[in-house]
């Protein structure tokens, strides 16, 4: 795929799980943790707009991505191959129950 995709979108879930992670991170963990995570999911986002297809192809809703960012949080997107546009779902703590896993 040559294009580039023109529009990353985050849902307002998207960016409730985001800061939750990073809320998280600065309670029980350090300022660098902190940071790995926001550079690891701008690194991520660049890689999506790059190549939207790199995440495993979801099994519960069409034109449903997700990529495992690190061992314990994965993003939830949405890419549908007729538009230059990305939809952001959702990030997951893996620890969590898979039942509450609704994006």
């Amino acid at each position: 795929m040559d294009e580039k995709i023109i529009e990353i979108v985050w849902t307002k879930k998207a960016s409730d799980t985001f800061y939750s992670i990073i809320n998280y991170l600065k309670e029980e963990w350090t300022e660098k943790e902190v940071q790995n995570f926001i550079r690891e999911t701008n690194s991520l986002i660049l890689k999506l707009s790059q190549h939207p297809e790199i995440g495993r192809p979801s099994q519960k809703r069409k034109n449903t991505r997700i990529y495992i960012l690190n061992k314990h949080t994965t993003l939830t997107y949405h890419f549908g191959s007729r538009k230059n546009k990305i939809t952001i779902l959702l990030f997951w703590n893996q620890k969590r129950n898979p039942k509450d896993f609704i994006y």
